[in-house]
This record gives structure tokens, sequence and C-alpha cells, in this order.
């Protein structure tokens, strides 16, 4: 083949692509959703986020384009949801969280019950007021519901229907009266109940004989219930956490009770009366990791604590606990976290080194009356907290050994003599009031991480250390009521994040007249405290960048006084000055040695792909023990190889982990998964993980979601029999074959979702006839080897919503009234099977919304779709149907994406008009046989694709007036006339190979949408438009073989997107070279055609700011293609030409071999131009990376024909 046809060839292939990027197979939101859904928004004001933040919470389903995932981001909305809201037509939705925005002082509508497909439901956060309305129980699917922290009031909610609830937490509102007794009966899955703080009374009846309650997590605190809960709570005994705090007993709480929770990890019994015998010898669980008994009035050291060998958390603060702290406290071999605050502790037991050897990294023990030494501090401590006490002594010198040390507080204090040497590597340093001497260290060194500095009130002198400077991340730095002697410190005036600087009451001196007047100077600084010195002069505040006057606040006598303080340490020091691993005991979340895993765990690999910030944000810590329960790593974050001794098998506590969408380059799957015993949800989707699944998967029972999809594991269908609980399981897309359990619907009887797609499975699946109900609602079999036999088994599973058989692989053709018992049925694809003929009285759901018979032998339009009214989306492609598509068909009230591509229809029944009214948004009728005039578009139309067929005469003048018009695609028919002027509008533009005259519009507004315009292979003549010149989001522009008579295109160079640009074979004439020689042009160009004009002259390659040598590829002769505007030609690069960086380009096609071109069309242009409102719609692609064969395979009749294309071209 030759070049020029190679050329072509690939030319077509990023047409394929680039026109026609929102393919039905790939169909994801359709565009009446994306309409419902910005219209939703605009119900509210949206500072918060934009378009892009909001859709990023969106996922619709594959089949219906319906929208089933909405997840507002934090912070989005403001305003009131009203009963009409839009969101409230979202019927197919099964996942819904408006969480932590604020829908100001809203009620919750009733129509909440509209979305009766809800599986999850959270509305924390949010501002809602009043009742929940009581229709809230018809959404009996829902398995988790999430309303606190608002303003709810009334009665418990009527949740008795919503019988499959397994998380249910009411917390943090102002609910009253009765809890149901019979809760746990009605709700027999609930694992997770919270209650806190409300004002709720009554008790909770447990039955003493199975069925036993599956509750683990129970939050009861800051309620009226008196006390008669406590009694059946003994009786939960799979609980895991308990919290029972100020549960306003008039008696004390015996501990005892709580004997029989064997399996219990967390208690919270604070601001309770306790019986003070049972804190010495209570049969309490041996298993608690997190004992929280804060201000119980403890008079004395429990020591029951003694015998908690797995204590990771204690809190015993704001008690009355005399005396020293036990020794034997230090020695609990996994203790982490301590809080002692505000007790009347006299000191610890033992010698200076009794806490060394400790595992102990948070320790609060500020606000006692402890005297003495300060002892040696734990080896592995991150934050010490000691305020507020009466230590003497020198500050331990063995802080500077303690690399993990972040945040230390000393203040409060009696210490004496020097302030430590290693201040650079804290972030938090408080020695505020004591009494050290000497000068502040000159240590800081260049990166120092301390942030916040306050060493107030003690016996300093000296002057400030000048490697203050080096501080970059100081934000409070307070020196104020020593003896330091120095001039104001205008040195300190780059630091960038400096916002609070006291200097009062010292001995500073001098003029505070900066030595220059430029303003660039503490860029950051809010609050300045110099009072109480000896400086003379003024201080101009046009010095400081962003100061506010509204902060100066002085005395009487022009001092700065005591509110200016208060603001200070409370607002900058308490809020701002948190840093990330900040991890306060009364907000607590990951514990350090949780975070240290993390972090070893990231370190096993390569991570370019993002930061710690992104890593971190997908981490969630159970808010009492600290323990790692939810770990979702980013796409694309991870490469390399996932070990068995890998960190991740050590965070036993999780609960959900998804590592979807990594590489983990063709590990196998380690039998250590099944340490993570408490899993409820994993996903290993697209992680190029290999091999088999290994049987001790079958471990973990505990899991509800199971999805291993999208990779290459082998061998027979995994052990699943023991995951009873499973609700979700995706084995699609590996290489498992073998027959599937028959009984697997009898094992798993909560599973609803089960993919088994593109494998190589036999068998068939057993359904029962009798009582028992099957919950399956989605099932996908398509593309593996079970021969029909699977069929009949389906036509038992009455509550199928959507069911995929594609590529059966069977002998005999389908019969679709197997499918007349699936009532309920919403989706059918049955592609790329034969069936048998459809008559108009098949007896198929009409309640299908999805119907997909591609490629299917089909040859005459299927009568029987006149009676299925509900269809949004049709696809009948690659079929052989002939004739004209019926006018019926348009008439269809919700339909919204119909997909004939490739078959042998030859027109459309009915008028011009006969499209006009359609709900169409989505049409695709390329590459069949349709002659005529163009008819009419729909009004609502966005894609209109008709490529490769043989209209004729004018393209209609009416797509300027649809606005929502996005992708148009005419190429390859035989319209004549001239272009419509309203190109602006559309971002994809393909009117390729067709007879059109005239000149290119020069109507680009500023603005301009326009990302692709090809118009070659036509008959213009005129000059390339100067309003081009406004389409700063072109990418690909085309405009070969025309008759364009103009000089090149110089002014065109700024476009900051364009990458590629083909003149070929036109008129174009006069110098190549450039007007001047700056290199600023054409920032992101990758391909230029200039071949078969009349240009003279060379370009050199400089010109181009972005053109890699990498994209010269000579053949394998060493030559390089070139083509004049008459031939082309073979030349040999001039060793001369290469060394001085210049190209002759003498009308040329650059570095064209073939592998250049599929390389760059492919690689670039169907990659970086898929256009912004096609990822808007269907999402960025986060499930796999589809290489360019993959790609075109997917694409069926598209990838057939576009040789055909390239034969038409290459023979012109």
């Amino acid at each position: 083949m030759s070049l020029s046809r190679l050329h072509s060839c690939f030319v077509s292939i990023f047409l394929l692509f680039a026109s026609h990027v929102l393919m039905m197979n790939a169909l994801v939101c359709r565009p009446d959703q994306i309409q419902a859904l910005m219209q939703f928004k605009n119900e509210f004001e949206s500072n918060g986020c934009n378009r892009s933040d909001y859709l990023n919470g969106v996922r619709c389903d594959n089949a219906t384009g319906a929208v089933t995932k909405l997840q507002l981001p934090s912070g989005c909305f403001t305003g009131i949801l009203k009963p009409n809201s839009s969101l409230f037509g979202f019927n197919h939705l099964r996942y819904l969280n408006l969480s932590h925005n604020n829908f100001t002082s809203s009620s919750l509508p009733s129509e909440f019950s509209n979305l009766n497909r809800l599986e999850v439901l959270s509305l924390s956060f949010n501002g809602f007021i009043g009742q929940v309305p009581s229709s809230i129980s018809n959404l009996i699917h829902l398995t988790h519901l999430n309303i606190s922290h608002n303003e709810f009031t009334g009665s418990f909610p009527l949740v008795r229907n919503l019988t499959k609830l397994s998380f249910l937490d009411l917390s943090f509102n102002k609910f009253s009266g009765a809890i149901p007794s019979d809760i746990l009966f009605t709700m027999p899955f609930l694992t997770h109940l919270d209650l806190k703080k409300n004002s709720l009374t009554g008790t909770i009846k447990v039955p003493n004989s199975p069925p036993s309650s599956r509750l683990v997590f129970l939050s009861l605190g800051q309620n009226k219930f008196k006390g008669q809960i406590l009694k059946p709570i003994s009786k939960l005994i799979n609980l895991n956490h308990l919290d029972v705090s100020s549960l306003n007993t008039t008696y004390p709480i015996d501990l005892h009770i709580f004997s029989p929770l064997k399996s219990l990890l967390v208690l919270y019994v604070s601001r309770n009366s306790l019986l003070s015998s049972s804190l010495n010898s209570s049969d309490i669980s041996l298993h608690l990791e997190s004992l929280v008994m804060r201000g119980c009035g403890i008079s004395e050291f429990p020591t029951i604590i003694k015998t908690l060998q797995n204590l990771q958390y204690i809190d015993l603060s704001s008690n009355k606990i005399k005396g020293k702290v036990p020794e034997w406290l230090w020695k609990l071999p996994r203790l982490t976290i301590l809080n002692l605050v505000n007790n009347l502790f006299t000191g610890l037991e033992g010698s200076s080194e009794v806490f060394v050897n400790s595992s102990v990294q948070l320790l609060d023990i500020a606000y006692n009356s402890m005297t003495g030494e300060f002892p040696i501090p734990p080896t592995n401590i991150i934050y010490l907290s000691a305020w507020n006490n009466s230590f003497t002594g020198n500050i331990p010198l063995q802080i500077c050994n303690r690399s993990s040390l972040v945040v230390f507080d000393l203040s409060y204090n009696k210490f004496t003599g020097p302030i430590p040497q290693c201040l650079s590597k804290l972030r938090i340093v408080n020695l505020r009031k004591n009494n050290l001497e000497g000068s502040i260290p000159d240590e800081f060194y260049s990166g120092a991480l301390t942030q916040t500095l306050d060493v107030g009130f003690n016996r300093l002198t000296g002057k400030l250390p000048r490697s203050l400077r080096n501080c970059s991340f100081l934000r409070f730095l307070s020196v104020d009521n020593n003896r330091i002697e120095d001039t104001f410190p205008f040195w300190l005036k780059a630091l960038p994040n400096l916002q609070v600087f006291t200097l009062r009451s010292n001995r500073f001196f001098g003029q505070l007249s900066p030595p220059d007047q430029a303003p660039l100077a503490f860029p950051e600084l809010r609050i300045l405290e110099l009072s109480d010195n000896r400086f003379t002069g003024s201080l101009s505040p046009s010095y400081f960048v962003n100061w506010k006057s509204s902060l100066f606040k002085t005395d009487e006598d022009g001092r700065y006084g005591p509110g200016l303080l208060f603001g200070l340490l409370i607002a900058h020091v308490i809020a701002s000055y948190k840093p990330k691993c900040f991890l306060m005991i009364h907000a607590l979340t990951c514990r350090p040695d949780q975070i240290q895993a993390l972090m070893q765990f990231k370190n096993e690999f390569e991570s370019p792909g993002c930061n710690r910030s992104d890593y971190l944000n997908g981490v969630q810590c159970d808010n009492a023990t600290g323990t790692v329960t939810k770990l979702q790593l980013p796409s694309g974050c991870f490469t390399g190889i996932l070990r068995p001794n890998s960190s991740l098998f050590e965070l036993h506590h999780l609960r959900y982990l998804n590592l979807s969408h990594n590489n983990f380059t063709s590990s196998s799957l380690p039998s250590e998964f099944s340490n993570l015993n408490r899993l409820e949800v994993l996903s290993l989707a697209s992680s190029s993980f290999t091999g088999q699944v290994p049987s001790s998967f079958s471990k973990l029972i505990s899991l509800i979601h199971l999805n291993l999809s999208h990779n290459e594991l082998t061998g027979s269908f995994p052990l699943v029999r023991t995951l009873t609980n499973l609700s979700v399981l995706d084995l699609s897309d590996n290489q498992f074959s073998g027959a599937i359990p028959s009984d697997l619907l009898l094992t798993l009887p909560f599973l609803s979702y089960l993919s088994l797609r593109k494998n190589h499975l036999n068998g068939y699946i057993e359904v029962p006839n009798s009582s028992f109900s099957s919950r399956l609602v989605y099932l996908s079999l398509g593309e593996n080897q079970f021969e029909g036999k699977i069929l009949e088994p389906i036509s038992n599973l009455i509550n199928l919503e959507y069911l995929e058989l594609s590529s059966l692989n069977i002998s005999y053709p389908i019969d679709l009234n197997i499918f007349s018992s699936l009532k309920a049925l919403l989706i059918l694809h049955i592609s790329k099977n034969r069936l048998l003929p459809l008559s108009s009285d098949s007896d198929i759901p009409l309640s299908l919304e999805s119907l997909v018979l591609s490629g299917c032998g089909i040859i005459e339009f299927p009568n029987m779709l006149k009676t299925l009214k509900n269809l949004h989306h049709i696809d009948i492609s690659n079929n052989r149907i002939k004739g004209k598509v019926p006018e019926w068909l348009w008439k269809f009230p919700r339909l919204s994406i119909v997909n004939l591509v490739n078959n042998s229809f030859t027109g459309l029944e009915g008028s011009s008009e006969v499209l006009l009214n359609s709900s169409v948004q989505l049409l695709d009728i390329a590459y069949n046989s349709i002659t005529g005039d163009f008819p009419t578009p729909p009004l609502n139309i966005i894609y209109l694709s008709a490529w490769n067929n043989s209209f004729t005469g004018n393209i209609p003048l009416q797509i300027c007036n649809r606005s929502s018009l996005r992708v148009l695609d005419l190429s390859y028919n035989n319209f004549t006339g001239p272009i419509p002027q309203c190109l602006s509008n559309l971002k994809i533009v393909n009117l390729r190979k067709n007879s059109l005259e005239g000149s290119i519009p020069d109507k680009f507004y500023t603005g301009a949408l326009t990302q692709t315009l090809d118009v070659g292979f036509n008959r213009l003549t005129g000059k390339l438009p100067r309003s081009l010149l406004n389409c700063s989001f072109l990418k690909f522009l085309s405009v070969d073989n025309n008759r364009i008579e103009d000089t090149f295109p110089f002014w065109l160079k700024a476009l900051p997107n364009l990458k590629v640009f083909t003149l070929r074979s036109n008129r174009f004439f006069g110098q190549l070279s450039p007007p001047n020689q700056g290199p600023l042009a054409f920032p992101e160009l990758r391909i230029l055609e200039l071949s078969d004009n009349s240009f003279t002259g060379s370009l050199p390659s400089s010109f181009f700011v972005n053109w890699k040598a990498s994209s010269l590829k000579r053949n394998e002769d060493g030559r390089i293609y070139m083509g004049d505007y008459k031939n082309a030609y073979y030349s040999y690069p001039k060793e001369e030409e290469e060394e001085e960086g210049v190209l002759n380009w003498k009308a040329v096609v650059i570095a064209y071999g073939p592998g250049l071109l599929f390389g760059l069309l492919i690689g670039h242009v169907i990659a970086s131009y898929k256009p912004k409102w096609y990822v808007e719609i269907v999402g960025p692609d986060k499930h796999k990376e589809v290489d360019s064969v993959s790609l075109c395979m997917s694409l069926d009749s598209r990838c057939d024909s576009f040789n055909n294309k390239n034969n038409v071209e290459s023979n012109m």
C-alpha cells in the first residue's frame, strides 16, 4: 500500500474516533439525564464546585443511561431543597449522597419516596429540619440510611418497612420519644445502629433464641434512656463497638453487665457514674482495644485495665484520679494513645525511663499537678502534651532523638535551662510560660518543618536566630515577654506563610521604617504585636501586602489589647495550625501506627500518579479506635507487584478496600487477603492480577461486595459458597473456565448483582420453582461458553431488571418469548446471537427501557418494538435490515438514543419533518444506503451522525437552531451547497468528502466551542476564515483536498490547543519562512500537512515549540518521506540540515512512516481529542485503558468500513 493511502487510512481512523466519540457500545449518561442533573444544580447556589466537580460524583447505568448514583461534593450546594426539585425525577437512583451540603433549614420532602430503587441514602450534615416524612418507609430497597447531624425532630422515623437495612444512622438530631422495641426483629440485617445525641427513650428487645442479632455497631449515648437500655444490650453478643455515654442513669453502672460481649473491641461509657468495685474486677472483654471513660468521677486508677492486654486507646480524662500513674500502664504491649488530661495526678511511678520503651505514640497528661523532672519520652512518640503541670529541671534532650515527634507542648510548667537545639524537626513547639534561659537556638535548617513556635514568657536573651528565615512553613511565631535585644526583623519579610508574629514586651530597638518601601513583604501576615519595646519611627501599613485594617485593635494607650491575643490563639492556633498528621485525642481519626502502615504500603510501589495527599484522601479510620477501616486508592496511583508480605495485610480492621484501576504488574492474588477478615467491600477491578484466586478468599465471610473484574485471572470458578452475605459479585472480563456452581443462588441468598461476562464458563444456574425467590436484579453472562443451557432457568429470575446474554455461542436461534416472565426487566442485551423472527406478537416485557440487538442477523425492522413505549435506547446496528426506517419509531415518547449503524436502510419513511418532534437526542444512522435530502433534525438533538450514506441536497439550516447540538458528522455523502454559518456552536464538525461549495464561513465568534473541524475533500474556495483565531479549543483542523487560495496561516500560531493541521492539496502559495523567528508558535502542534500546494522556502523546526524529534521516523531504508506540490518523492536528509535543526519543509508531510502516523493519530487524536462534553456525559474512563486495536474492534461496522473510505480517497 502506498504511503499516501496509508495516510488516508489513518486519517480516517482519526475521523472514525474523533467524530463518533459517543458510541452506543460505550453509552453511559443519557442526554436527558445530564440535562436534569444540570437543572438540579441550577436550583442552588453552587459556588463551592464547578460542573466538573459536580459530575465527578455521577454514575449512570451502562445500558439505560439512567443516573444510578449521585454523590455531591462537600460544600457544593446552598439553598432550599424543594418538593418539585428535579432530583426526584431520577427514578433509577440506587445511591444518593447529598451529605455536607447546606440545604438552609429545608424540610425533608416526602418526594424522596419517588426514588424507590434507592439502596444507599446519605443526608448527613445538610441543615435539614422538621420531621422525617412517613413516605420514607416506601424506600424498601434501602440497605444504608444516614440522616445524622441535622435538626430533625419528632418521633423515631418509620423504618419498619426497611427490612433490608444494614446501616442506620440517626445521630446528632432532636428525635424524641421511644425507639421501637422490636427494631432488631423488623430489621434482621442491621449491623450498624447509631442513635447518639438525640432525646430518645425506651428499650430494645433482644431475642433469647436464634436468630441472633447481626448488630456489630451500637451508639446510644447522650439520650434519655435512663439505664433501662443496658440489660438488653448485654444480649447483643456480636457487638464490636458500643457507645453508651451520658445515659442519664440515677445509679452507677456495673461494668460486669458487659461481660457477655466477648467480641467487644470499643467501649464508650463516658459521663456516667461507674460502680467503683467494677473498675477493679470486672469480667470485661479481653479483646477490648479502645476504652473511653471520660468524666465518670473516677477517683482511683482502674486496675481492670491491667488485664486488657489488647488495649490501643485509653481515655480517662476529666476524672478525679489522684496519686501517681502506675508503672504497669506503660507495659501494655499495644497501647498507642493515652489521654489522662484534667485529673489530679501528682506524678508517674518509676524511674526517669519509665515510659522510654512504651509503645505509646500520642500522650496527653496536661492539666494535672505533676512535679519533678520530666521522664525520657517514648521512643516512637508523635504527640506529647504535658502543659499546665509543675515539672521542673531541664527539657529532656532525648526529644532530639525522637524522629517521629511532631507536636511538643510543655507550656505552663517550671522548666529551666536552655531550649534544645532540634526545633527544626518539630511542627508545633509550645514552651510558653516556663523559666527557660539562653537564646533561641540558631539551628533552623533549610526546609525546617516548624509551623508554630511559641517561647513567650520565659527569660530568653540574645537575638532572633537568623536561620528562622529557613522556616518557610512557619505560621505562628511568638517570642513575647522575654529579654531579647534586636532590631525589627525585616529579614523575615519573605516568609510565605507567617500570619501571626508577636514581639511584645522585649528589648527590641531601632527604626521601624523598612529599608525599602516595596510592599513585597510578610505576604500573609494578619496579626503583629510590637508594644512595650524601644522602637522608633513608624511602620507603614502598605509594607504588609495583605494587611487588613480590621485586624488592628489597640488599647487607649495605643497598645494591642487582649482581644487580639485571644483571637490569635483560638482562631489561628487551634484552627489553622493543626498539621495534617496532628491527631488530636478528642477528634481521633487515624492512629499513628496506622498512618505508618499506610505510608509503608505506598512506598512498596511506584506512585508517580498520586501524592501523599491524594492517597490519604481515600482513607477513613474508625473514630474510636483510630484503625483504618476504608482504603480507596486513586485510579492510576500504584505500579508494582503486590507481595504476600505487604503491609496492606496488617490493616486488620479494614471493611472497605478498593485497589481498582491500578497496575499491579501481573501479580498473583496473595492468599494473605484472608487476613482482612472484616472486609465487607473488596474491589480489585482492572488491576492486572493474574493466576488463580486463592481458596483462602472463602474466609472473607463478611463480604457483601466482591469485584475482581477486568483482570487476567484463570482457573475454575472461585470458591464463594461460604460468602453467604454477598450482594454484588463481579468476575467479568477474566479467563475463568469450567462450570459455574449450579446452586450459586441457593448458597448466596442475598445476591442481587452477578456479572460473569467475558470468561470461558459453562454450565447453568439452578433456579428452583418453589417459594424460594432470588433477589437477583442484575445478571450478565455474555461471551462465555454456556451453549444455551442457561436460558430456561433465567426465565425464573422474576426480579431481574438487567439481563445481558450477548454471544451465547448457541447453535439455535433464541425465541424472545422465553423472557416473557421477566415482568420487571428494564434492560435486555442479546447482541451477536441468532434470533427467531421478531413478530409483532412477541411477548416481551413492556417495561423495557433499553434493548440491544446488535449483530443478530435481523433482515426486517422488528415490529415488536412498536409496543415498547418505555424504550429510551434502541440499538439494532450491524444487522442486514433493508427498506426504510418506519415513521412510527420516532413517535416513541421517551426515546433518547437510536443506533441504526451498518444496515441496508435506503431511507426514512415520512416527510422531511419526520424527525422534528422526536425526543431523540443521540442519533446514529451511519453506514447505510440512505438517499435523498436530509430530514429536519430533532429539536433536542445532541449527537447526529449520518456518515457514509448517499444523502444529497443542502445541509439543513435548522442545525443552526439546535442549541444542544454538539457533534455533527455528515461526512462521506453527496451534500452540495454552502456550509452553514453556525459552526461555532458545535464541538465536533465532520463534513469530509461531500461536494460542498463556497468558502468556510468566517463566523467563529470569541469563545467558539469548536474542537474538531474537518471539511476536507470538498470544493471549497476562498481563504481560511480569520475568525478561526477565536477557536481557542480547536485541536484538529483539516481543509485538505479543496481549492482554497491563501498564504500560510502564521496568524493561527497562537492557538493553544491545535495539534493536527492539514492543508494538503489546495492552492496555498507564498513563503514558508515565518515573519519572525520567535518560538512562541503552535505550542501543541504534532502533525502538519502542507504537501501538494505552491509554497516556497523552508520552515525551521524551531518555529514549532513542542515539536519532538521522536516524531520523525525514517523508513527502513533510512529515508524520510516528503512531498512537493506536484509529485511525491523521497529525499535523504543532508547532514548540515540535521545539524542546523532545520527541516526542508518544501511543502512537506514531515516524517511520515506509517508507524508514526498510526501512533500520532491513535495516541494523540483518539485519546486527547475526546471532547470535554463527552467526558462530562460519560465520565472519564476510569475502568480501563483501551488500546487502539481493542477500541477499534469494539466499533464493529466502523472498523470494517473505514477501508472503503481510504480506497475512495486514495483514488482521487
